[in-house]
């Protein structure tokens, strides 16, 4: 099909000036501390990063689960324990552009992201994207706005840059959608061991928030398997609507037309809290 229906609502999204996030984090960025901005795995780009959908040449369509349990419950959420689920389909076979979209159901929220990027050379690319955010159980509206880069300057070194939340407006910063600047490295050590650091800077958070990070490390234990280790400080934590530091640790296998994941997230700022999450991601 020449015009998949996706590409369709992500144009509407991107010319709406909805903003993507990440928001929701699948279990392979959840396993790696959130990181991942420069190389997102599968269907990961929809929220870490929209421009580097174009460098994953596939339909796909991924299903997620997660669910949590804290000691207490985040003023953000007003739950202690819940249950979070993500859709999203992608698209990066397209000749004209690249696009993605999804819809998650959190606790505390609904959203719906959608993204688009376009590669200007080969290892360049552009992407914008977006996200409307429905507060439940008031149904509230808040939307922003995210640009990004990618650059691939050689086989072992990957960047992004990523604005996210642009426009910062007074609904999405109730929600705690502040305007941040992420930078994304990906380092591949001879297809043995991934590393990635993705430092960023929220200006509108007090002095002692404003910098944060994720890191990670994911291991190729055979062609098919991997290992993931990740941490992250002054960072979005999504299934508790709000920012704190923690570990993750995750587990992939990827098939010739499937990847199936686990992910295991220790919140221990601002709440202690675990979450487990699962997901399979078909592509063709």
């Amino acid at each position: 099909m020449k015009q998949p229906l996706i590409k369709i609502f992500a144009l509407i999204g991107f010319m709406s000036q909805w903003a993507l996030a990440a928001d929701y984090q699948s279990p392979r960025s959840i396993g790696l501390g959130g990181s991942g901005h420069a190389g997102p795995l599968l269907n990961d780009a929809v929220f870490l990063n929209p421009s580097f959908t174009s460098f994953l040449p596939t339909y796909s369509v991924g299903l997620n689960y997660l669910s949590f349990n804290g000691e207490a419950a985040p003023v953000a959420i007003g739950s202690e324990k819940g249950k979070n689920y993500s859709v999203t389909v992608q698209d990066g076979r397209s000749d004209v552009f690249q696009a993605g979209a999804a819809y998650t159901q959190r606790v505390d929220a609904t959203m719906v992201h959608v993204g688009v990027s376009k590669a200007i050379k080969q290892r360049v690319s552009f992407g914008a994207g977006g996200k409307f955010f429905f507060s439940d159980p008031t149904h509230s509206a808040a939307r922003d706005a995210v640009v990004s880069a990618t650059v691939i300057p050689s086989t072992w070194l990957q960047v992004a840059a990523v604005g996210d939340n642009m426009l910062e407006n007074s609904a999405g910063q109730e929600r705690g959608l502040y305007r941040e600047y992420i930078l994304g490295l990906k380092l591949n050590m001879k297809e043995i061991v991934l590393t990635y650091f993705d430092p960023h800077y929220t200006p509108s958070l007090s002095s002692g928030q404003q910098y944060g990070y994720e890191a990670g490390l994911e291991f190729v234990l055979m062609s098919d398997l991997f290992l993931r280790l990740g941490m992250f400080r002054n960072s979005n934590v999504p299934f508790q609507g709000g920012r704190g530091r923690g570990y993750g640790f995750g587990l992939g296998w990827v098939a010739p037309r499937m990847s199936l994941d686990y992910g295991l997230s220790r919140a221990l700022e601002p709440v202690a809290a675990v979450a487990h999450t699962f997901g399979a991601t078909l592509y063709f």
